[in-house]
């Protein structure tokens, strides 16, 4: 488990650490695929713990890795498919979605569904 750890998981664990560092500083998440880049501020409230932290980074460094997969490169440049991140809060029983033009994530519920989606409309367009 410690070597898929240092080979897998290290670029989240970069990211957290720049992130504890500076907690207003984007995050740079940058994909082989031409317009996938992102950037995120994780927790910018500050009201999760650094493992919420790392599972919120970890989430966004999935998309970034699946992105580069051949396979999917494609269909994101054709836009045919979309990648989207979604984070559980396991003690709140609360769902996020992360948002690219807010650049962190945005608990999902009623007031927010219809701009969520309205977001990913706009990125298909």
């Amino acid at each position: 488990m410690d070597h898929w750890l240092r080979r897998h998981g290290f670029a989240s664990l970069q990211k957290l650490e720049e992130r504890l560092a500076d907690s207003e500083k984007p995050m740079e998440f940058v994909a082989d695929v031409p317009g996938f880049n992102f950037e995120a501020v994780i927790d910018p409230e500050d009201k999760w713990g650094v493992e919420d932290k790392l599972s919120q980074i970890n989430t966004l460094q999935q998309l970034e890795n699946i992105a580069s997969h051949g396979f999917i490169t494609e269909f994101l440049e054709k836009k045919t498919v979309d990648l989207h991140a979604m984070w559980f809060d396991i003690f709140a029983g609360e769902m996020y979605m992360f948002s690219k033009p807010r650049k962190q994530f945005i608990l999902i519920d009623e007031e927010t569904v219809g701009q969520l989606e309205t977001e990913i409309e706009k990125h298909l367009a």
